[in-house]
């Protein structure tokens, strides 16, 4: 066990240590050791940093409202009222969840871009407008891209909350005269403020991370935020590895500070939604109005998820993306030149493995972590559980630079992994630790001592009864887990932006590379290619029991 405790510490806590230290190197990666101030000196003196700082912010709190307002309807919506379609809701829900942000945001720019967007055709053409009502490239097109995903994460986090919660608060409140809607901002919302505020805390750290709608929508509009500027640093010839890594400790200290505040703001708090006594889960009886709140949550659903989607498809059978004026508009030839080009072939391959090969990883170190949590008696399981959380305090950037420091800044032994399938596997299974030990974590706990004792009075050694008696009764929530690592990892983009070479990239890079070279169509192809990816595996995972387990942790 000291093993696998010193194993955590290595993996996790060591890497973010050595990022902030390599902030004040001043020599590159694989260079003597010299120290100094001059990368904070220069992060800090370029003139553009206040702007990008300023943008992180401002995207990050304009997404917290907005999709807090959305997230906590959706929960109401499909946990606390009789509205129809709730299941269907649900599962759209948790699609936009898993979906890759860059394929949507293609959907979005054949649909909203200035020059081409459909809609923008349609509304000049209706009203005889000179110039494009809308304009993705820009602030607002951001935060727009980004609803789905960013409301979906939220929804995630918020529903077990809300299905906890005793209905016989609200039958309260309602027999002492209020209104649905006055129930929901009078009770319900206050009760389950430490679920919210957790929430709002993570979205705000999402917010902070997020990297592809930044990268592919604001660089055109010059528009920068902390990872962009990060991603360019790293970009430039040489690369500017102090900036970089001095931005990355200014994240750190935004996310400790973050998470400091959110403990003290809760720091001798009480919030209980479930009592021993007459405990009761109701949904609430909206009468005509749950036909309103079915064509809100439809309304939300077809706009922000299918519209995108389908739209997307077309795009991947027209000549040029975005330009029906050509003689001939629609073709498959994209298709055809998408899967003979061997650099697709190598991306999918080295994506497949980076799937498997972190949901292997992964799954097994989680159930390994998670069991010396909650059945062991060691005094470092404290502090394992506390790293375990780690990575979901850290953007995806944050752990791609500090892997890239780890590996760089190491041994000739350890610097031969750099560029190979196997550090992207370990920067996937490092991001999805909290997930994957939290939802394993919780079915161990539901599985009782007295099978595991039984074994072992039987006379079989602890492995033995772990191996065929635990494993087997988790072997859904492996399965599940397994599934969710895998999705992760074949749409991720910024915890492997850093890591990966020419020959280790993914599908998702390729498509990045595709889009920064304005290969629009194929990469259409691609975005397609990986939902329907992404639409097999939820499938699979739905007969996995994965939304079950998923809210039960």
């Amino acid at each position: 066990m000291p093993l696998l405790l010193g194993a955590m510490a290595f993996l996790l806590a060591y890497p973010v240590g050595l990022l902030f230290l390599k902030s004040f190197a001043v020599n590159p990666p694989g260079k003597p050791a010299a120290w100094g101030l001059d990368g904070w000196i220069a992060a800090f003196g370029d003139s553009s940093l206040p702007l990008a700082f300023g943008n992180t912010l401002y995207f990050a709190l304009i997404r917290i409202v907005l999709t807090t307002i959305l997230a906590i309807f959706f929960a109401w919506v499909v946990t606390r009222t009789n509205t129809p379609g709730k299941a269907f809701i649900e599962q759209m829900l948790w699609l936009g969840f898993f979906l890759p942000l860059l394929p949507m945001t293609m959907g979005w720019i054949l649909l909203l871009d200035p020059h081409y967007g459909l809609l923008n055709k349609f509304f000049m053409s209706l009203f005889n407008l000179s110039t494009a009502p809308f304009n993705l490239f820009s602030y607002w097109g951001i935060v727009w891209c980004h609803l789905a995903f960013s409301t979906s994460v939220r929804f995630l986090l918020l529903t077990p909350a809300f299905k906890a919660m005793d209905a016989a608060l609200e039958e309260a409140a309602q027999t002492s005269g209020s209104g649905n809607l006055g129930t929901l901002l009078r009770i319900t919302v206050p009760i389950l403020a430490p679920a919210i505020l957790a929430s709002t805390a993570l979205g705000f750290i999402k917010s902070l991370e997020s990297f592809e709608i930044e990268l592919v929508l604001g660089i055109p509009a010059g528009i920068y935020v902390l990872p962009t500027k990060i991603w360019d640093f790293i970009h430039w010839e040489p690369p500017l590895y102090g900036r970089a890594t001095a931005l990355c400790s200014i994240f750190l200290l935004m996310i400790f500070a973050l998470i400091w505040g959110q403990r003290v703001l809760l720091k001798g708090r009480h919030y209980t939604t479930m009592t021993g006594r007459g405990y009761v889960v109701r949904p609430l009886n909206l009468g005509q109005w749950r036909w309103v709140t079915c064509l809100l949550s439809f309304l939300f659903i077809s706009v922000m998820i299918l519209l995108p989607l389908a739209t997307l498809l077309m795009g991947t059978f027209m000549e040029l993306f975005g330009n029906f004026s050509v003689t001939k508009p629609w073709t498959t030839r994209h298709w055809v030149s998408a899967f003979h080009d061997p650099i697709f072939l190598r991306s999918l391959i080295n994506t497949v493995v980076l799937g498997i090969g972190a949901a292997l990883f992964g799954t097994l170190l989680y159930v390994l972590v998670s069991y010396f949590i909650a059945r062991t008696r060691f005094a470092g399981r404290g502090l394992v559980d506390l790293l375990s959380w780690l990575p979901w305090a850290l953007p995806g950037v944050l752990i791609s630079l500090a892997l890239l420091w780890t590996v760089l800044g190491s041994g000739d032994l350890v610097r031969l992994i750099y560029g190979t399938i196997f550090l992207l596997i370990l920067a996937i299974v490092i991001k999805e630790m909290p997930l994957g030990t939290q939802i394993i974590k919780a079915g161990v706990m539901q599985i009782s001592h007295e099978l595991e004792e039984a074994s072992m009075t039987s006379g079989a050694p602890w492995l033995e009864g772990f191996r065929r008696i635990l494993l087997p009764l988790l072997k859904p929530t492996l399965i599940a887990v397994g599934l969710i690592v895998f999705i992760s990892a074949v749409r991720d983009i910024p915890t492997v932006i850093f890591l990966s070479t020419y020959e280790s990239r993914t599908i998702s890079l390729l498509m990045l590379d595709y889009m920064a070279g304005a290969n629009v169509e194929k990469a259409a192809v691609l975005g397609v290619f990986l939902v329907l990816l992404i639409f097999l595996l939820m499938f699979v995972a739905r007969l996995s029991g994965l939304r079950r387990v998923a809210v039960e942790s």
